[in-house]
């Protein structure tokens, strides 16, 4: 055992409110902390060296999940100033247009008769910032994971729709829960789509000083196991 291995590893937030992010998070086998904040629908300029730092992405700035994974984690600052706070977004584009949590059931069936037959791209931003070091940098991500939509007809959609699992999602669908049966295959990251790419996280994390975090391909078979699901079969899937 190295000196470093018995330094406790800092406190961890979360700025999110979402359970999908919660529970991922968790499977990596660290406590933390929840901080909600709506700062990602906030649009005043970021400072230019916040901006210059992010992941190249061909989407207007507004639209960039690593820039509102950025606002979640500094306006969380404030409510953990001791912690290292970890920020994420995701977004779902189709031909360029980024597809935002439907408005009403009719527009959910507008998101998915476009994505029906279709493959689509998914992006989660990541953002972690140690908010005891006010003039470190922000650690940033940005993951892709390409998703391919069945072809769904009229009766398919308004049976999901009844369901409201897809009122409160970006894309109108869930991955990880009714909405998976709508997908035929996932490239890349899996839990990306679901909202909290795992591996990116743990490099993260480990990057910022978060210690026993757990490996993150193990964490995503715990987190299948647990749901019931085998690893999709739709290679090249990763966690």
């Amino acid at each position: 055992m190295t000196d470093s291995d018995n330094v406790p590893s800092l406190p961890l937030a979360l700025a999110s409110a979402s359970p999908r992010r919660r529970e991922l998070l968790a499977y990596l086998g660290v406590s933390f902390r929840i901080i909600a904040t709506d700062a990602e629908e906030h649009d005043h300029p970021p400072p230019p060296e916040i901006v210059a730092a992010l992941p190249p992405l061909a989407l207007p700035l507004f639209d960039h999940p690593t820039l509102r994974a950025w606002r979640k984690a500094s306006a969380a600052c404030a409510s953990a100033p001791d912690s290292v706070i970890i920020g994420a977004d995701t977004i779902v584009t189709l031909e360029g247009e980024v597809l935002n949590k439907p408005v009403d059931p009719n527009d959910a069936r507008r998101m998915l008769r476009r994505l029906s037959g279709k493959t689509h791209t998914v992006y989660t931003g990541l953002a972690v910032i140690d908010a005891r070091q006010i003039h470190a940098p922000p650690l940033f991500d940005l993951v892709a994971s390409q998703v391919t939509v069945a072809v769904l007809s009229d009766a398919d959609i308004d049976a999901y729709v009844a369901t409201g699992e897809p009122l409160d999602k970006a894309g109108a669908y869930g991955i990880q829960g009714l909405g998976g049966k709508l997908v035929r295959s996932v490239a890349g990251s899996y839990t990306c789509v679901v909202g909290l790419p795992l591996v990116e996280t743990w490099r993260l994390l480990c990057a910022a000083g978060i210690r026993g975090l757990r490996d993150p391909a193990e964490s995503y078979r715990r987190w299948l196991l647990d749901l019931g699901k085998e690893t999709p079969p739709c290679p090249p899937t990763l966690p």
